[in-house]
């Protein structure tokens, strides 16, 4: 049996959000409630987040994006739509790159099939020497409020309250796998399908014009700017994310049809 930990809500096509580094499936919750009422909506806990269990280190992104595969057979899950949160759009590339044909379209929610640059590997070795000088609270303390383009965002305490739950270990781990990860642009240029690409105009993490950039090589790409919103999108803009999302699993499911 998986080890991943998951709740459920609704009836419908399978619906998975996959959420973002130091975060839970708790992020969803808006979210989820609303897309409920036309989706069978899965809201899994990555492995070492929440309440599934730190898989043995190191690790990379395709370990990971394996063993969310095999809690899909696990649940017998087939052509369901995942749409992941940043850390969790590099996931769900795993997945997809890996059984490709199993997905009917896939998401990115404030995430990128680019590699990171020189620079950000050395911002992540940095993240790194922190956490292992200091402990995880005082990163979480500067890290949380950068996502937020609206920095009186009533969730933003909530967001800052589930990331401290956030183990030294795991956060080394994912910070280390994020770093050595391969970029995933064939993924995107081959993939014969939709994509889903969600920028915040004002992301600090993956800037709107990556975003854009990276829905240019896609062969049916469906590529929406939130205003007013940074890297939390769910929480910035929850209702046209709501939309967006719907439109696209709308989309997709009568695509080629």
């Amino acid at each position: 049996m998986s080890p991943v930990y998951h709740e459920e809500r609704g009836k419908g096509h399978p619906l998975i959000l996959i959420h973002g580094f130091c975060e839970t499936h708790e992020i969803w919750g808006g979210m989820a409630d609303k897309l409920s009422d036309t989706f069978r909506v899965l809201l899994p806990d990555l492995p070492g987040f929440g309440k599934s269990p730190l898989p043995p280190v190191p690790f990379t992104i395709r370990d990971i994006g394996l063993t969310m595969l095999g809690w899909l057979d696990d649940l017998r899950l087939d052509s369901p739509f995942v749409v992941g949160h940043s850390l969790g759009g590099y996931v769900t590339m795993a997945m997809v790159d890996d059984q490709p044909s199993r997905f009917p379209g896939f998401g990115l929610f404030h995430s990128t099939a680019f590699a990171d640059s020189e620079e950000k590997k050395e911002n992540r070795n940095k993240v790194i020497e922190f956490v292992r000088r200091n402990g995880v609270q005082p990163f979480i303390d500067t890290f949380v409020p950068g996502l937020f383009h609206q920095k009186g965002n009533p969730h933003v305490n909530e967001v800052h309250q589930i990331a401290s739950g956030t183990q030294s270990e795991t956060l080394i781990a994912y910070t280390t796998a994020m770093r050595d990860r391969p970029e995933q642009l064939a993924l995107l240029e081959t993939f014969p399908k939709p994509i889903l690409v969600i920028a915040g105009e004002h992301d600090s993490i993956i800037p709107y014009e990556q975003s854009s950039a990276q829905s240019s090589l896609m062969k049916f790409p469906l590529f929406y700017g939130l205003e007013d919103a940074g890297h939390m999108g769910m929480f910035e803009n929850e209702p046209k994310s709501i939309k967006i999302v719907k439109d696209f699993t709308n989309f997709a499911l009568g695509f080629g049809s």
